[in-house]
């Protein structure tokens, strides 16, 4: 029982160890003279934690890398890629919006689905998602008569298929569940939103049409991401006195703009 504890703590102190140096690194990271703010398109704001691919590579953190492409800069997700439209550091929140859709043209739809995908915070997945709604692209073989099943028409009318020798319609559901996808409907795409559609009655209201499911669509979605410097940094631990053994916790500690690492060890009195 004493080594196991004695173990345990040595696991800890380790821990403890490697987070100081982390914060290390991440402080002469981000004060590194040669790690300026830089720029891509309409995006002038890019900075510490995030870093062009082009920066150099003491510049900022390789796991919030951005690409320039075309003059839009540009986050991929798994392998799923998406236009930057904003960075807002003092809430810790980037918008995205998927490269599929245009703003100004009701046909287009999202090339991802982001379905199936994990978006909890870890330190290989440093966003995290809040406050979203779904939206679902069907296709379905044949007309759908359902005041939650919200025609794409007139943007994407429905049209008949000389390869599969069937008509497709196309409809925006929100915030759906599986039952809602009808037996003759398949999915086509799948977009988040940070956008209140509000209760049933509000999304099935004339007032909610494509037109304007699309605008929110193309309008992107928010991102938070997590800095490990300035004024919170966030500890991550492992509990051992959890009744899950060995579960992992995390704790946000005031830092007034220097590192403040805390660590609170755990004794299973079991």
């Amino acid at each position: 029982m004493i080594d196991a504890l004695n173990s345990t703590i040595v696991y800890q102190v380790l821990q403890l160890l490697l987070l100081l140096l982390q914060a290390m690194i991440s402080n002469a990271t981000s004060s590194n003279p040669r790690c300026v703010v830089s720029s891509c398109g309409d995006i002038r704001n890019i900075s510490y934690p995030f870093r062009l691919k082009s920066d150099p590579k003491e510049c900022g953190d390789w796991e919030h890398e951005l690409v320039c492409e075309e003059n839009r800069t540009v986050m991929y997700l798994e392998d799923d890629r998406f236009y930057v439209q904003h960075i807002d550091y003092s809430t810790n929140k980037i918008r995205l919006v998927d490269d599929g859709l245009q703003k100004d043209n009701c046909s287009s739809l999202p090339s991802h689905s982001l379905l199936g995908h994990e978006y909890y915070y870890n330190r290989r997945n440093p966003y995290f998602m809040s406050n979203l709604d779904s939206l679902v692209i069907v296709n379905c073989s044949k007309p759908v008569s359902s005041p939650s099943y919200i025609t794409t028409s007139p943007c994407i009318d429905g049209s008949y298929s000389s390869n599969t020798s069937s008509y497709w319609n196309l409809y925006a559901l929100v915030h759906p569940k599986a039952s809602d996808v009808r037996d003759f409907c398949t999915i086509h795409g799948w977009a988040w939103v940070s956008y209140d559609f509000g209760d049933e009655e509000q999304i099935n209201s004339s007032s909610c049409n494509y037109k304007l499911i699309h605008n929110i669509m193309a309008d992107g979605f928010d991102r938070n991401f997590y800095v490990f410097s300035g004024k919170n940094t966030f500890l991550c631990f492992f509990d051992f006195g959890s009744v899950y053994y060995g579960r992992t916790g995390c704790r946000s500690f005031p830092g007034n703009g220097k590192q403040r690492l805390a660590m609170k060890f755990y004794r299973n009195s079991a």
